[in-house]
């Protein structure tokens, strides 16, 4: 601000006013500050910016500053009731805290982009959190707010088209870690069935873990996956395949089996590509499935670590050179694979 204000002829706290549009500077003035602001690349520091406007309405700096989740559920519980979003929010509340920040869910269901950009700045939040939500298609342009202005990170979704930053379970390396402890074990007809809308959230990173791992490190071959969830295509795809194995990342496929009277895993075994959510079915208890555990909480963690350190080197808007984060799965063992050995 100082070098602005020598290069403009005037004090620093001109510049200050300047920058806020403050009406005890004139027009000529401001707009010599800013040209001068636009030709040396300044930007303000917004946690700076922040605090000074606490000490200049006089009220005592708090140790927290805002950070921002976009909540685009209608029902304001919706979020609790889905494991995964829970988990990463969770994990995201923590380590804000931790870090002495605030994390404060932002709904964004019936406004308009710029409602929404004013909530955000009225509470002094430039750095948001944004998880997948309907028909986002993981598109960066299907977010609701002029991205220049916010320093966004994606959470559990790769935002593309423009690319964004973000921090996300690795789900092809869930699904290779999946494979290959199958493989050890003695099977070699794995089948997958997944869904649709969640390889469209991710990318299609499940499936291609599932073929690539198979195909070009076993050298065996992918029996022809199934993105569909119902029983009568599981059970049709089942007949047709004759897997002895499903990786699957749809709560519904264990239940599904047993209603139909198959024993698991004397008939068929079952591998889960994120066990924690099938275990919030009442009928599945932890142990009962073996798998995968993803570490979504340690997703919003990092999530918040990304975009704190973002914003204190102020980098805002779309990024020229996106940054991701790759969580690690673990795999665990249960009581729906037998080894074949």
């Amino acid at each position: 601000m100082e070098s602005v204000a020598r290069e403009a002829g005037v004090s620093a706290s001109t510049v200050s006013r300047a920058l806020r549009s403050d009406p005890r500077i004139s027009p000529l003035t401001r707009k010599k500050v800013e040209e001068v602001v636009a030709r040396m690349g300044y930007r303000p520091n917004p946690l700076v910016s922040a605090l000074m406007t606490q000490l200049r309405d006089g009220h005592p700096p708090e140790a927290k500053c805002n950070l921002g989740w976009l909540d685009f559920f209608k029902d304001p519980e919706e979020w609790n009731r889905d494991p995964v979003h829970r988990a990463f929010y969770t994990g995201a509340q923590q380590r804000a805290s931790a870090l002495g920040y605030a994390l404060s869910r932002i709904p964004s269901t019936g406004r308009t982009a710029d409602r929404l950009s004013r909530v955000l700045r009225n509470r002094g939040i430039s750095g948001l959190l944004v998880p997948n939500f309907d028909n986002a298609r993981s598109l960066a342009s299907s977010i609701p707010l002029p991205l220049d202005q916010f320093t966004i990170v994606g959470v559990g979704t790769r935002f593309e088209q423009p690319f964004l930053h973000y921090s996300s379970d690795d789900q092809y390396e869930c699904s290779r870690l999946a494979v290959q402890q199958l493989w050890a074990l003695g099977f070699r007809r794995i089948g997958y069935v997944g869904e649709a809308r969640i390889e469209a959230i991710v990318n299609g990173r499940f499936l291609a873990g599932y073929n690539t791992t198979l195909q070009t490190e076993l050298g065996s071959t992918a029996l022809p996956p199934l993105l569909d969830s119902h029983e009568s295509s599981i059970m049709g795809w089942l007949k047709s395949t004759r897997a002895e194995v499903i990786v699957t990342v749809s709560r519904h496929v264990l239940r599904l089996l047993r209603d139909n009277r198959l024993r698991v895993p004397e008939d068929i075994s079952l591998a889960h590509l994120n066990v924690d959510v099938a275990t919030e079915d009442g009928a599945i208890r932890p142990g009962d499935i073996a798998g995968v555990r993803q570490d979504n909480q340690g997703v919003g963690a990092n999530a918040v670590e990304l975009l704190v350190s973002l914003l204190y080197h102020n980098e805002r808007g779309v990024p020229l050179h996106p940054r991701g984060v790759q969580v690690q799965g673990a795999w665990i063992n249960g009581a729906t694979v037998r080894s074949r050995l």
